[in-house]
């Protein structure tokens, strides 16, 4: 596995659990967000396969100006 599918794979996993952090902090504080475990896995795995995939396709972008 070369380092630009590692790197994606490392931010999507890192947006995947952000997002699961997120959801449980707003349920212990009680900010009354009534999402469902399936609900929170959805927006977690969605959101985890947009940041992979955002990144694998703008990583060589960056890289070409010299900002990654």
């Amino acid at each position: 596995m070369n380092r630009r599918v590692r790197s994606a794979l490392a931010w999507g996993a890192v947006s995947f659990l952000l997002v699961g952090v997120l959801a449980q902090s707003a349920a212990l504080l009680g900010l009354g967000i009534e999402a469902s475990f399936w609900a929170v896995a959805a927006v977690a795995v969605v959101a985890g396969i947009v940041v992979a995939s955002v990144t694998y396709v703008i990583e060589p972008r960056l890289e070409r100006k010299g900002r990654a």
